[in-house]
């Protein structure tokens, strides 16, 4: 059983790289106004005390916090250990939100506690995709337009696959959090995030979360992941703009010829006016060059006519 709510149950924490103090500052503050929303959807979860490091970069983390903060991520749990592990140069160059970051981490520690001590029986995809949920924001970019095509084609890797890792590949992780996201946003659409915690903490070392899915849902497994894969080619949207993005795409190649023809037919025009303009410039010279001199009048250098009268008003 969770031992006893502390009254200070989160601690931000300066880590390793020098951050600096503004920076901690400023995840003290989004940790603060965040948690007490949170532990009201986990039911008014007692929590365990956990400590919020915040990193200055990816350089500067030991190697055994490096060899858990995946490409283009800006921070990690380690569950079971109350810890969560932010790296404020990777928020910084990746140009994550803040708040999702924060948020993020968080549902995974407090789910970690929910469920205790069940914590690692829980499916990363069932992990990551409430994560995002929650926050509202996605990881690494991911986005349900890039699951359509694969999804079409019966190309996306199966949940069994995403259960204990996900790929270290960035595209192929891209997508893991994507289809995460994607089918626990469906599922919380179609139960209720109060259902998903049920079956969450329903799980034990007897009962597998996907064992427990099925039962409350009264569907199978593979009817759920169908009933998902309809939802994102024809409900989701995701085609739309999937077709909406190829349309300005083709748009911009169809509309190049053009712009390009265009530029030539203006170059061209350009050539031509130049052209003229030497042709003019050459003949006024020409008859500059052939006409008489002309006499000046007997009296333009008269003695004692002051210089100004000489010039022609």
């Amino acid at each position: 059983m969770p031992a006893a709510a502390t009254a200070e149950p989160a601690k931000v924490v300066a880590g390793t790289g020098d951050p600096s103090p503004a920076a901690v500052a400023e995840v003290a503050q989004v940790v603060a106004e965040e948690l007490p929303a949170l532990r009201r959807l986990f039911r008014d979860l007692p929590l365990q005390r956990f400590f919020v490091h915040v990193h200055g970069s990816r350089e500067a983390l030991p190697d055994v916090l490096a060899a858990s903060l995946q490409p283009d991520s800006p921070g990690f749990a380690l569950l079971g250990r109350h810890q969560i592990h932010l790296v404020w140069e990777e928020m910084r160059r990746t140009g994550a939100s803040l708040r999702g970051v924060v948020v993020h981490e968080l549902v995974h520690e407090l789910l970690d506690q929910f469920v205790a001590p069940h914590g690692a029986r829980m499916p990363r995809w069932f992990h990551e995709g409430l994560a995002q949920v929650l926050a509202g924001d996605t990881y690494l970019g991911a986005r349900e337009e890039d699951l359509v095509l694969r999804a079409t084609l019966g190309r996306l890797p199966a949940f069994g696959e995403l259960r204990e890792t996900f790929p270290s590949r960035v595209e192929d992780l891209r997508l893991a959090y994507a289809q995460s996201y994607s089918y626990v946003a469906w599922l919380q659409a179609q139960y209720g995030l109060d259902t998903l915690l049920t079956i969450a903490r329903a799980t034990d070392e007897l009962t597998s979360f996907e064992r427990a899915l099925v039962g409350r849902t009264q569907r199978s497994t593979l009817q759920l992941e169908d009933a998902w894969r309809d939802h994102l080619q024809h409900g989701s949207g995701a085609v739309w703009r999937v077709v909406l993005n190829q349309c300005f795409s083709l748009a911009l190649v169809a509309a190049l010829p053009i712009l390009v023809l265009a530029l030539i037919r203006r170059l061209a025009a350009d050539r031509r006016a130049a052209e003229r303009l030497e042709r003019a410039e050459a003949v006024d010279a020409a008859a500059a060059a052939s006409a008489p001199p002309v006499d000046p009048p007997p009296d333009a250098f008269a003695p004692g006519v002051p210089d100004d009268a000489r010039r022609v008003p």
